[in-house]
């Protein structure tokens, strides 16, 4: 627990987070960074969170230890302590100015060795607003948090939208983009998205990982379901449909949900077998 914990041991807790955080850096060991950015799935009491709780003057053991990332780990530590105090409008704030002292050295790398790192930030960016516009609207007040990670994962997306190799990491980010659009109500706020992948010579489709392609297409063909485009609604569910993990039932279900309907409007009917094996039977 951190109250019996000894400030000689959470200072070398703390020292040890940042030493891992600069070597990851410094090395440019993308995957380790990235985990190093997990947040939002942390339990609240981690060996971390507890010398955070037990020494309070971390702000500036971060900035003292290792001051060119001084815009960096402070915001950082503060994100990951209010995180383990389940205050996340706290939490969402902190995260929010280190994932911007983070974007602006992203950019200054030219080749794109912290990508998984920056699609961290960007999941953790999503996430941690989710939790704080729940937070907010429990206390009686306005949820802003959403809108304000959507708002900053466009200045992600400009980042990657760029030529060279950063760019095969901007359709997670705009995947990112569209879970936030679609959740607020806003998915008018896709289309400019959708210009910028469909139609900028920086991008061919098939670069794009194979993920991130089936997230794309399964939101994009959802947005034709609303538009009642329903043959090209029919094409994108289908890719989505096609190229998704066959072990990932529930978001081949996901899928589904839509495609059947989209078919069926087009005079296609479903197998029940189909129906059946994803519980699907309460669409006909």
């Amino acid at each position: 627990m951190a109250a019996y914990l000894s400030m000689g041991e959470a200072h070398r807790r703390i020292a040890d987070y940042l030493s891992r955080l600069d070597d990851a850096i410094s090395q440019s060991d993308g995957a380790d960074l990235a985990s190093l950015l997990a947040i939002s799935s942390a339990p609240a009491s981690t060996p971390l969170s507890d010398a955070l709780a037990a020494f309070p003057d971390f702000p500036r053991l971060a900035s003292d230890r290792f001051p060119h990332l001084s815009d960096f780990l402070p915001p950082l530590l503060r994100a990951i302590h209010s995180h383990s105090l389940r205050r996340f409008g706290d939490a969402y704030s902190s995260f929010e100015k280190a994932a911007s002292a983070f974007l602006q050295e992203f950019r200054n790398w030219e080749t794109p060795w912290a990508m998984e790192a920056m699609h961290m930030v960007a999941l953790e960016i999503r996430l941690l607003a989710e939790k704080a516009d729940r937070e907010l609207v429990m206390s009686g007040k306005n949820p802003d948090k959403l809108q304000a990670a959507g708002s900053f994962l466009m200045k992600v997306f400009g980042a990657l939208a760029v030529k060279g190799p950063k760019r095969v990491g901007a359709l997670y980010v705009t995947c990112q983009l569209f879970k936030i659009y679609f959740r607020l109500g806003t998915v008018n706020l896709c289309r400019s998205v959708i210009r910028s992948i469909e139609t900028a010579r920086n991008f061919d489709f098939e670069d794009f990982p194979v993920k991130d392609k089936v997230t794309y297409m399964y939101y994009t063909g959802r947005l034709e379901v609303f538009n009642e485009n329903f043959l090209v609604a029919d094409q994108k569910l289908t890719y989505a449909l096609m190229h998704c993990n066959p072990q990932s039932e529930s978001n081949l279900r996901k899928i589904l949900k839509f495609l059947i309907p989209v078919k069926l409007s087009i005079g296609v009917l479903p197998r029940r077998t189909l129906l059946e094996k994803y519980n699907l039977l309460e669409i006909l």
